[in-house]
């Protein structure tokens, strides 16, 4: 049986009970590096993926016994779950983790019902014309959209709002800066970081 299995944002507190009870139970843990090196605390077999092209080659080879595949955050949420409904033909069980978002929201105490969320890792979006429509948006970020950049972005136009960048979020180095766009232009962020964008 294969798991797609959340860890939450990052350290091992905010991984619920069932994925922990999944896991330990699992004959192999596989996911990539930084996620699979989180679990120290789990002794069971585990396989470094380095490609998601190599997925499919590794359940082959182990169908028989149980595999939980690991992802940061939720795997529902811009995740490794969009890949497996399009690439992979097993049958899956998905046990959702805390996103990073949502961990940053509830640290500055900020509801995200009304919120747009979007994402901009590896991806591109219509990222001025949705802070413009939305009262509210949320991103998760990559190296080259990073909240520097988009904070830029956000001065140059002119987009009166306020910014929350969360970096290393639940881990002992965790950064959370709260201001306006142009505060944070040209600083270094961690190229995980998530932004959020309120116009309210």
């Amino acid at each position: 049986m294969l798991f797609v299995v959340g860890l939450g944002p990052g350290h091992e507190d905010y991984i619920i009970k069932k994925a922990e009870n999944v896991l330990k139970s699992s004959d192999v843990i596989i996911g990539f590096k930084r996620a699979v090196d989180s679990l120290n605390f789990i002794d069971n077999k585990k396989i470094y993926l380095k490609s998601l092209k190599d997925l499919e080659k590794i359940l082959e080879e182990n169908k028989k016994i149980n595999i939980s595949l690991v992802a940061s955050g939720d795997p529902m949420f811009y995740g490794i779950v969009n890949y497996l409904n399009n690439n992979i033909t097993y049958d899956f069980e998905v046990i959702p983790g805390i996103s990073s978002f949502q961990y940053l929201a509830s640290k500055v105490k900020l509801p995200w019902n009304n919120a747009h969320l979007g994402s901009l890792h590896g991806r591109n979006e219509e990222f001025i014309n949705t802070v413009k429509e939305n009262n509210m948006t949320v991103w998760l970020t990559d190296k080259e959209n990073n909240p520097s950049k988009l904070c830029e972005i956000l001065y140059s136009k002119i987009i009166d709002c306020n910014v929350i960048i969360g970096e290393n979020l639940s881990y002992e180095d965790e950064i959370i800066n709260i201001g306006k766009p142009e505060e944070f232009i040209n600083k270094q962020f961690s190229e995980l970081s998530i932004l959020i964008i309120s116009r309210e």
